[in-house]
């Protein structure tokens, strides 16, 4: 009581405790927002000023992952509809700009003449035709019934949805045919386009090619690949991106998982070899059911096939390992089996089974009644089993051989359904039967067999290794001592790692939206976000939990968008530029040949001959694409010669031999409407990267995902 007095009396200061306390955090969490600290945004992004609402994206985003179920990663669904995203909205703007919206009377035309719509059984009468008044009818009772239930909401903006989904649709094809109607092509064009693939030009040649000399006598200073960087600037643009070092803490079972999963099914053994049915006994005691089939040595384990296959039957082996399981066997039968075996098969397929063409429309039953008819025919009388292959068949490629599908062994059987290789390893030469399989009924005869060995069938007990909780928990706490030691001592990470034998693992060129790192097959996301918080420098330590172990990561550098620096470039730039300077020296050398025998003495090559080159089809033999050239050659008359050309694997001297007009068309429609149909596919498929590229573009996707 006297505490409770003490309480009462000092209420008043509690109180205001309290409050400070609250107006306390309120004030944090403004600066927080405000003052320097991560933001928060509302916003998935915005197209020139537009917002797309971020709640309403990341609804989208998981009704899609609904639909998918999987299948599908969380990062390539948040991509694809912001594309999609973008894409509306670029649209959308465009034709608001030029005054074209799409009106209720359009959108009613388009809604009525919609097949997903149309083909609806709920808006069609018992005939199966549509019926407008039925889909009016709908539409106004979702408006009527909207704000009686949440399930009335849901579907009456279900409904709002399919008509903005349908209004979009009908902007971007309105858009295209637009973009479409632009793609003028003339009939001089079509005329141009003909000869450029039907005119032909031969000529001579001589060419010192760029191998002829070393790249070690080509200096490429750092200023020129800069310099071709900065003339080249749209082909060199890199996004921000950041630079990252780790070290992976895999989840891997331990000395004493081992021990304890080996012991497991060591325990087992003696009862395992005193059970009645070995087989019963393995099912009701392995972690996961093993099929009991005829096994060859070289099947076996190779570390233990000598052991097992020299078992008697009854015998228990083990506990021995595979993969990640330990297991112990019993041998259960033996036989004498071949490991080759040569067969014919006739397959009878029906609709529904495996690789069955869609114009297969036999029922399983009927299938089963051809499949023993044909077998009755052919127990009686072989020698037609060749011809029903051919006739009947559904397996093209054996029928073509009379059914033949030659040999197969104990490797090659493999990939044979598991009822076909039975029978063929099991039964006798001569054989013939019908047997089932997922492709459908197989009428099989053995032809051949050899090499007999003896085969070992198995009822096998497994348990799989797994981490221990004990193991998690020793772990974790080295992965915690790592990531403790390193952030004592930032600038020491590869350091630290190295004394206590951690391999380092550097990551560059990490983008906002990348949803892995390299080297871990598990989504990362988390860690590409960490590294691209306004408030994470460089040198600071993270500790991820990924699928599978622990990540301790540093932040090493980073990159801000730009160009590609000197060395990220050069791979790229310094090809070119050695071929540019080789031609500049290869012409300076033999400026004084004017002819192609001078060039050909000079420099110790030989003259050629390029025979019927288009203008489409550039291509000199033994050199390679030369459209430069073979342009050049083009534009000279017959017997002239050429100046020294730069190409692409060398420099030449070229004499015309022969230039071959095409002969003209009274028409070029075809050619026209050809240059056209290809332009208008390009803008088309282009426009949207166009319209981007002139947009002001703000992607907060790395903010929320």
């Amino acid at each position: 009581m006297a505490i409770l007095a003490k309480i009462r009396q000092r209420t008043l200061v509690l109180i205001l405790i309290i409050g400070l306390a609250l107006f306390a955090f309120v004030i944090s969490d403004v600066f927080n927002n405000n003052g320097g600290g991560e933001k928060r945004l509302t916003e998935i992004g915005t197209i020139n000023g537009e917002a797309i609402p971020s709640q309403q994206f990341q609804s989208q985003v998981e009704r899609i992952r609904t639909i998918y179920g999987g299948r599908q990663s969380t990062m390539q669904i948040v991509n694809s509809l912001w594309d999609q995203e973008v894409n509306n909205v670029l649209v959308t703007q465009q034709l608001d700009e030029l005054g074209i919206t799409i009106e209720k009377d359009e959108l009613w035309s388009l809604l009525v003449s919609s097949p997903n719509i149309t083909s609806s059984q709920q808006f069609q009468d018992e005939s199966g035709t549509f019926v407008e008044a039925k889909l009016k009818e709908y539409i106004d009772n979702l408006e009527a019934t909207k704000n009686l239930t949440p399930e009335n909401m849901d579907a009456y903006l279900n409904w709002l949805q399919t008509e903005k989904y349908t209004i979009t649709e009908a902007k971007k094809a309105l858009y295209n045919n637009l973009v479409k109607a632009g793609s003028i092509v003339t009939v001089k064009e079509g005329e141009l386009a003909y000869r450029a693939e039907n005119d032909k030009v031969t000529f001579k040649y001589v060419q010192v090619p760029y191998t002829s000399i070393a790249d070690s006598l080509v200096e490429i200073r750092n200023s020129d690949v800069q310099n071709y960087i900065d003339k080249h600037k749209s082909t060199f643009k890199v996004d921000e991106s950041r630079d990252i070092q780790y070290v992976y803490f895999p989840e891997t079972p331990s000395k004493s998982d081992e021990e304890l999963a080996k012991k497991e099914v060591a325990d087992l053994k003696t009862a395992f070899a005193a059970a009645e049915d070995g087989s019963a006994y393995a099912n009701e005691n392995t972690e996961t059911n093993e099929p009991e089939t005829f096994t060859y040595k070289s099947q076996l384990p190779k570390d233990v096939a000598d052991d097992m296959i020299a078992m008697n039957v009854g015998d228990v082996y083990g506990p021995y390992k595979v993969g990640n399981k330990y297991k112990i066997s019993r041998l259960i039968e033996t036989a004498q089996l071949p490991d080759s075996t040569k067969t014919r098969h006739i397959l009878i397929n029906y609709k529904g089974s495996q690789r069955a063409l869609p114009e297969v429309t036999r029922t399983k039953e009927d299938a089963k009644k051809l499949a023993d008819s044909v077998f009755a025919v052919v127990k009686r009388n072989k020698s037609k089993f060749a011809d029903l292959a051919k006739d009947l068949s559904s397996d093209k490629v054996s029928a073509e051989k009379g059914g033949d599908l030659d040999w197969f062994n104990t490797i090659s059987g493999r990939n044979l359904t598991p009822s076909y290789r039975d029978f063929v390893f099991e039964k006798e030469v001569g054989d013939i039967d019908v047997v089932e399989s997922p492709f459908g009924f197989h009428i099989i005869e053995i032809e051949d067999q050899k090499n007999d060995q003896k085969v070992v069938k198995f009822a096998t007990i497994n348990k799989e290794v797994e981490v221990t909780e004990e193991t998690l928990t020793n772990l974790f706490t080295v992965a915690s001592t790592f990531e403790s030691d390193v952030n004592k001592a930032k600038s020491n990470f590869v350091d630290i790692a190295k004394e206590k034998n951690y391999e380092v693992k550097p990551v560059n060129k990490i983008k906002v939206l990348n949803p892995t790192i390299s080297g871990i097959s598990t989504d990362q996301r988390e860690v590409v976000r960490w590294a691209f918080k306004d408030d994470t420098n460089v040198g600071d330590i993270y500790r991820a939990n990924v699928g599978g172990g622990f990540l301790v990561v540093q932040l090493t550098a980073k990159n801000p968008a730009g160009l590609s620096s000197i060395p990220e470039a050069s791979s790229r730039v310094l090809p070119i530029l050695r071929s540019q300077k080789k031609a500049e020296k290869i012409k300076a050398d033999y400026a004084s040949s004017k002819t192609l025998t001078e060039l050909a003495s000079a420099a110790g090559r030989s003259e050629q001959q390029a025979t019927s080159l288009s203008m489409m089809s550039p291509i000199i033999p033994g050199a390679g694409e030369e459209p430069k050239v073979v342009g050049a050659a083009f534009a000279l008359n017959e017997g002239e010669t050429s100046k020294l050309i730069a190409g692409k694997s060398g420099v030449y001297i070229i004499q015309v031999v022969k230039k071959e007009a095409a002969p003209a068309k009274d028409t070029y429609l075809t050619e026209t409407n050809t240059l056209r149909n290809q332009r208008a596919a390009k803008a088309t498929s282009s426009v949207f990267d166009a319209l981007k590229s002139s947009a002001e573009i703000e992607d907060n996707r790395g903010y929320f995902y």
